[in-house]
């Protein structure tokens, strides 16, 4: 899949002729440059994926007429990955969900810490949500990450039986990952002054294993970040 790939929440079946319309067409008409009997793809965040053939172009780049060649779903990667983290300042929320997602990013929790200072906004969700989604296009990754509603440590690690939450104290990433093959992983990040050891007793309480990155004290994004690419380059996914 070499084409350049769009959203559509909706996929038609294959040999159907729909518009894709807003700025997903617009992007491909105006910033791709696509031109009648083009070949795009399209995914709707949810594993479907379609093959599709560019017919008009009408509203001046706004509405496209397409027609589905081919259509079929493509199966999650695993394991699926929930991060739940403290938001970093300004940008570094954006480089965070970018680079998340590029790894396999499949759910995303805003951790409400004791010594977090960045508070999620009633934007933020939006806003997120767009970075992910060309986060997954620049990645093809046709699963759009899903956004939950802010949440405490011990929350998370009450809901996800067997969460690792970043700490010091905790045992090497790499130990961790020996030998195991998980269906699904739930990485907890704190803020950069650090979980409170309250924090950290309540989630291990509720079954979280506390696991170390070392003894660097990295910033949130490095941190999250850092998890993520050991977990996508697990034994899991060898060859």
């Amino acid at each position: 899949m070499t084409e350049p790939l769009f959203f559509a929440e909706y996929l038609p079946d294959t040999g159907t002729t729909f518009m894709l319309t807003g700025d997903e067409a617009h992007h491909a008409a105006a910033s791709r440059r696509l031109a009648p009997g083009d070949i795009l793809w399209l995914f709707d965040g949810r594993g479907g994926l379609a093959r599709a053939t560019l017919g008009q172009i009408t509203k001046r780049g706004h509405e496209l007429a397409l027609r589905v060649e081919e259509r079929r779903t493509e199966s999650p990667s695993k394991p699926s990955i929930h991060l739940a983290c403290a938001l970093p300042k300004g940008d570094r929320q954006s480089v965070l969900l970018d680079m998340a997602t590029q790894l396999g990013m499949t759910q995303f929790t805003p951790l409400m810490c004791e010594r977090s200072v960045i508070k999620p906004g009633a934007r933020g969700p939006e806003r997120w949500q767009r970075v992910c989604l060309e986060a997954c296009k620049q990645s093809r990754r046709v699963y759009l990450p899903d956004i939950h509603e802010p949440a405490s440590p011990a929350k998370v690690a009450a809901c996800h039986h067997g969460a690792w939450i970043a700490h010091p104290s905790g045992v090497a990433v790499g130990e961790m990952l020996a030998g195991a093959s998980p269906d699904a992983l739930t990485l907890l990040v704190g803020p950069e002054g650090g979980f409170t050891e309250e924090e950290v007793r309540q989630a291990v309480e509720q079954g979280a294993r506390a696991v170390s990155l070392g003894p660097a004290i990295l910033r949130i994004e490095t941190a999250a970040i850092s998890l993520l690419a050991v977990i996508s380059l697990g034994p899991w996914n060898a060859g």
